[in-house]
């Protein structure tokens, strides 16, 4: 059998297109001339090839083979078509026929006539054909349509879709030319376009993978050293220096030595060298700032180390992050953070409510003795020879304490205390150095009032005294005065001349509400200490390498205050609805800490925390249940006359609160009541809570000392509020006022304490306040800071023997230095 009637045989239904003398314009039926096909079609579609031949038709085929065609020789081609010039071939060969004249079978396995198989066709008609390699114009390989289709959406910047045309690509053929050029094209303008829009993480990632494929890229290089360049002047700018020389320090491995990489560094080295400049005509504290400031710019400068350890020697100087600072700081304590710092600014008349106090014996108080008769309702207060206010005016006096004691009882003063007001009768001067005060009726705790501060008779209401037209300073007379008050920094200098081994000439305050921020800042040692550690990085940090944790005596207890002066939240039935619509176990657990709770870290059922006098035995925890609170909710709604009810959630700015408010808003939600949030810096939100200000929940972190004494404030935190602010009226609930109001004209000790159990125990019905869960809570230092406890009822207890050393970080990229060091 010959070659032709074999070939014959095997494509029984084909025909043999001989261009040009077969036009292949789509016939009857035949689909028409295809249309542009798009990323999406390409992407979803079948791999095909496009198909132009030399009379311009154009058809869409199966992918030839093989892939891609092996080139023409042009000068073989042309002798060969001079050939058939003088030996014309028939154009046609139809099937079971024998050819006019025989082919030569290299032709067909040379690929000088290929197969084709027409996707675009009627049903009937014929679609495999072998066409001449001399009639095609224009052969479009699937995989060049989409490469050019990678080009287009490149300029319309979808880049997402672009990678996926070169990724199918790549699953076709890894190898196909032109396939890594448009990667890296993709790469490179995706990486630029993400830093023109600011994502410079994204951009710059891109571009170090095309750094890997190709370094030699056009412009790739400058355009990384631009890159990181103003992520660096950005980190310069902001101050945050350590991460502007990490990203040097990268940028330097990335691209090497190159002279825009030495101006970069020389930014940092001639910044940290104009501060090491200026701390050379400053004060003492002054130029340890500038030389600290310095270090934290560049820490090998040369000489910088030595000078720095130098200045911190004789000015010893302690950095503590805080939830908040005091706002503004003065003789008062309205809010947590006047709690840390008063007993350093001001000294009280008894250091504490004790025998040993009343006889003068304690060094931190203004009292040599106090002198009780009358039942308590006469007091007889010596002072011992005073200390000198701060400005340097005078000794303190008897005057001082009177005013004290006096302006508690004045409604227009900020340190008005309502209960004193009504429990002082007079006070009158008898002498130089004595005071007697007299009481309307026998108070349960005598020296309980006389614990707060004592501000300077001759200053201003808010414990200021004028310098100049544009200076006012706080006068005080505690082991530190204050030296600056801003919003989120407060800094607190010793009234000593001298520091001896070390110890702390200097406190600053810095606000670091974010709970994340202050832990980072304690471990990198932006920070010496924090004043709170997040209960759900308690385990993290312990054990940490130069950080130890300590925790405050007293437990923490987290509540929702409720203002009876908002009209829905008197109906008792809403207050519960709300408390049943409190998962307190699971937010605990999955919000607060994050692991389960134990015998302090637990729900809480009443106002005081667990293993107080006060908690009462036996009180049922408040429970978790949905539906219930959307019954009592809409049984409220019906006694308020049907109207919806919507309330706002006030919430101080501490981690563990930020954390689960969200999650309270939206169990309130469920249950049918509408919540709005706002949030507030703690010290602000205290203070304006108790100066009486109406709200209608506010979220509160309470530590109580004295269950009787505190127990009012706790449940009502405009109960010392002046009268304006009708403060009685602020207590949701008339039966827990009432036990408050008793409690105060109490006069024995087991009288009082029946009274504070029962406050507790009717508080689990009568929800006052909407008690959450207590906490244990935590601080922590690093370990250059030798004398803070394991323990401790404040912040600062004992730092009169507290030691700081010297610290300087180095950079752990940096292999001739240690990551820290002390000295």
């Amino acid at each position: 059998m010959s070659p032709r009637a074999l070939l014959s045989i095997l494509w029984s239904s084909m025909v043999l297109l001989s261009a040009p003398a077969v036009e292949a314009r789509p016939a009857a039926g035949q689909d028409p001339p295809p249309r542009p096909i798009g990323a999406s079609d390409l992407l979803r579609s079948e791999p095909f090839d496009r198909i132009t031949l030399i009379d311009n038709s154009v058809v869409i085929v199966e992918p030839v083979s093989p892939r891609p065609l092996p080139l023409i020789d042009v000068r073989k081609e042309r002798e060969k078509r001079l050939k058939e010039a003088t030996n014309p071939v028939g154009s046609f060969i139809e099937v079971g026929k024998e050819p006019k004249k025989q082919e030569d079978e290299g032709t067909i396995e040379g690929r000088d006539i290929i197969k084709i198989h027409l996707l675009q066709a009627g049903r009937s008609e014929v679609r495999d054909f072998l066409v001449k390699r001399t009639s095609i114009k224009k052969i479009e390989y699937f995989e060049d349509l989409l490469l050019d289709e990678v080009d287009r959406l490149i300029l319309s910047r979808d880049f997402a879709r672009a990678f996926e045309c070169c990724l199918r690509v790549r699953t076709r053929d890894p190898s196909w030319p032109g396939l890594d050029d448009h990667v890296n094209k993709v790469l490179y303008t995706e990486g630029r376009r993400a830093l023109i829009d600011g994502d410079d993480e994204r951009g710059l990632r891109l571009l170090r993978e095309l750094l890997a494929r190709n370094r030699d890229y056009p412009g790739l290089l400058e355009q990384i050293v631009q890159a990181y360049g103003k992520r660096i002047e950005r980190s310069v700018r902001m101050g945050q220096y350590v991460l502007g020389r990490r990203v040097l320090h990268e940028l330097e491995g990335v691209v090497g030595e190159r002279a825009s990489v030495a101006a970069l560094r020389s930014r940092f080295v001639s910044k940290a060298t104009d501060r090491l400049q200026q701390a050379e005509t400053k004060d003492p504290a002054d130029r340890l700032d500038a030389l600290a400031e310095a270090i934290r710019i560049w820490p090998t400068l040369p000489g910088v180390e030595a000078r720095y350890i130098e200045a911190f020697r004789a000015m010893p100087t302690l950095d503590v992050g805080v939830i908040d600072v005091a706002s503004p700081p003065g003789p008062w304590v309205k809010s947590p953070a006047d709690d840390r710092i008063v007993r350093l600014l001001y000294l009280p008349i008894l250091a504490d409510d004790d025998e040993n106090a009343r006889k003068g014996k304690p060094a931190g108080q203004l009292a040599a003795s106090v002198e009780t008769s009358d039942l308590g309702r006469r007091m007889v207060i010596r002072l011992r020879p005073g200390p000198i206010w701060s400005d340097g005016s005078r000794p303190v006096s008897i005057a001082d304490v009177a005013r004290a004691l006096i302006e508690q009882t004045d409604p227009h003063s900020p340190t008005y205390e309502a209960r004193w007001a009504q429990l002082l009768d007079r006070a009158e001067v008898r002498g130089e150095d004595r005071i007697e005060v007299r009481l309307h009726q026998s108070p349960l705790k005598a020296g309980s009032s006389l614990l707060g501060p004592v501000g300077a008779a001759h200053a201003g209401v808010d414990g200021r005294v004028v310098l100049s037209a544009s200076r006012r300073i706080l006068v005080t007379d505690g082991p530190f005065g204050c030296t600056q008050s801003e919003d989120g920094r407060l800094e607190l200098r010793t009234r000593s001349d001298q520091a001896s081994d070390g110890t702390i000439r200097r406190i600053r305050e810095i606000r670091l509400s974010q709970g994340e921020t202050a832990v980072t800042a304690l471990r990198r040692g932006d920070v010496t200490m924090i004043d709170h550690v997040p209960p759900d990085q308690v385990a993290a940090m312990t054990g940490a390498p130069e950080i130890q944790i300590g925790q405050y005596q007293r437990p923490v207890v987290h509540v929702l205050a409720v203002d009876g002066r908002t009209p829905a939240l008197r109906n008792r039935a809403l207050r519960r609805g709300l408390s049943y619509a409190i998962n307190r176990k699971g937010l605990l657990e999955e919000t607060v800490l994050k692991h389960p709770t134990n015998d302090i870290d637990a729900p809480a059922d009443g106002p005081f925390a667990k293993g107080s006098f006060a908690d009462a035995a036996g009180v049922k925890p408040l429970a978790f249940d949905i539906l219930l609170a959307k019954m009592l909710v809409a049984a409220a709604k019906k006694e308020l006359g049907g109207r919806s009810i919507r309330l706002t959630l006030d919430f101080p700015a501490i981690p563990e609160c930020r954390a689960v408010v969200p999650k309270l808003a939206e169990a309130f939600q469920i249950a049918g009541v509408e919540i709005e949030l706002a949030e507030w810096p703690e010290s602000r939100l205290e203070g304006e809570l108790r100066a009486g200000r109406r709200f209608d929940l506010a979220y509160r972190v309470l530590r109580c000392d004295d269950p009787i004494g505190q127990a009012g404030p706790l449940l009502c935190p405009a109960y010392d509020a002046p009268p304006e602010a009708d403060p009685l009226a602020s207590a949701a609930s008339p039966r827990i006022l009432q036990l408050l109001l008793q409690l105060e004209r109490a006069g024995e000790w087991p009288t009082a304490r029946g009274l504070a159990s029962q406050i507790d125990r009717e508080s689990r019905n009568e929800l006052a306040v909407i008690p959450l869960w207590q906490l244990a809570d935590h601080y922590a230092w690093r370990s250059r800071l030798r004398g803070p406890g394991a323990t401790a009822s404040r912040l600062y207890d004992g730092i009169e023997s507290w030691q700081v050393a010297p610290w300087v970080a180095h950079d752990p990229w940096d292999p001739g230095q240690k990551p820290e060091k002390s000295k």
